[in-house]
This record gives structure tokens, C-alpha cells and sequence, in this order.
């Protein structure tokens, strides 16, 4: 099962003529991928990966992938990478306050396979044929507060509800779905075989209307 980015094709290649529209369509892609292709130096494979509460990235890598400063992300791939982010690692442990950046790639895939953890900061993103400073897509989730009492409510509606809500959004059957992550643009939804975006469609402020958006979405 693949996950869906919300944007048509053409919006993912066309150039744009508003540089504020660009940087925030480049943000929003980004909210919308939990993996892309990593490079580092000669290396080319794909990486699974989340966003932290801070707007950094979050993922386990191999230890040769924290011995050079050419690294590299590409979301959703190098064939057609949407979106090419200039990334620089810093390593941690898996303990301590850190053990919950962690955790959040856990709930999202499951095991890990390098055990090497490392954060990303992105110094620069090209998108559209334009050149974004790092800055401008590396954002706090302003929902980070509330974040786990709103996973754990729309998960206590029950599978069929959580179906229905994937159905509504993505007009698929989903098996399985648990949601472990939102932000105001959207919530990740973890599915069997794959973590899934739903979008709100435009931005939200309030926390709160977050469960009756979800609401809408499951009997609308």
C-alpha cells in the first residue's frame, strides 16, 4: 500500500510564481512522506523516517551514514524526487530524553533495522526549481501538546470508524489503521503495510476542531 500524497501531479513539477505558495506546498509535501531515498556519499537506499515535535527528522541510519557530511534526502524517490532536501546528521542515544524521538519512528514502523539513531536537520530543499533555506520547512508542531490525547481518542472509536474515516479520505479499505500522528495539516494513520496522510485540506489552528473534523470525515 502506498501512501498518498494529497497534491496532483502537475503541482508536484510546476514552477511557481509565489515564492510563499512554494515554500509552504514544499512544507505541506513534507508533512505528507514518512520515507524517502537517503544518499550518503556513493550510498543510495530508502529511509524510513518521521518528523519530531521540533521539525526535525527522526531516523535510524547506517553508522557510515554519521561519518560524512554528504547526506541527502529525497522524497518520495531519486526518480522523481518532488522534493530534494540537503540534510545534515546528528547522532543520539536510544535512552534517556532522547528515547522518545525514538519511539515516535516505532510507532510509526514498527522494529528498526540500523540501530544507529541520528536527527536531520535540513539546511536546504529544492522544489519546483526553487531553492528553500532550511529554516523555512524545519517548523514545531503546534499541535505537539496535544498530540497523544488526540491519537488516543480518535483510536478509542474503534477500527470500523477508523475504516470508515480512510474510506472517506482515501477511498481505499484500510486494515488496521491506528492514527500515531497529528499536526495542523493533517494526521498520519498507520496502516498494516505502510503509514498513511489524511490531509485536513487547509491549515488548522485549534486543536480542538481536530475531532470533529475526523468526526465529519467518518459520518459525512
Amino acid at each position: 500500500m502506498s501512501r498518498r500524497p494529497y497534491y496532483h501531479d502537475g503541482m508536484m513539477t510546476r514552477p511557481f510564481d509565489d515564492s510563499e505558495t512554494c515554500i509552504e506546498t514544499a512544507y505541506a509535501l513534507l508533512r505528507s512522506w514518512t520515507r524517502g531515498l537517503f544518499r550518503f556519499d556513493e550510498h543510495v537506499h530508502s529511509l524510513k523516517f518521521v518528523v519530531a515535535p521540533d521539525g526535525r527528522l527522526v531516523a535510524p541510519v547506517m553508522v557510515a551514514a554519521l561519518q560524512t557530511t554528504d547526506t541527502a534526502l529525497y522524497i518520495p524517490d531519486d526518480d522523481a524526487p518532488a522534493l530534494e532536501l540537503l540534510v545534515s546528521l546528528e547522532p543520539f542515544e536510544d535512552g534517556g530524553p532522547s528515547a522518545a524521538m525514538a519511539d515516535r519512528w516505532r510507532i510509526h514502523h514498527g522494529s528498526e533495522e540500523d540501530i544507529n539513531w541520528a536527527t536531520m536537520d535540513i539546511d536546504m530543499a529544492r522544489f519546483s526549481g526553487m531553492v528553500i533555506d532550511g529554516e523555512a520547512i524545519v517548523r514545531a508542531n503546534t499541535f505537539a501538546p496535544d498530540e497523544a490525547m488526540l491519537c488516543r481518542s480518535v483510536n478509542q472509536l474503534g477500527d470500523e470508524a477508523l475504516r470508515a474515516m480512510c474510506r472517506s479520505r482515501l477511498s481505499i479499505e484500510v486494515e488496521d489503521p491506528v492514527v500515531v500522528a497529528v499536526d495542523p495539516l493533517g494526521i498520519d494513520v498507520r496502516a498494516r503495510f505502510d503509514v498513511l496522510r489524511l490531509p485536513f485540506g487547509t491549515p488548522i489552528e485549534d486543536p480542538e476542531r481536530v475531532l470533529d473534523i475526523i468526526a465529519n470525515w467518518i459520518h459525512g
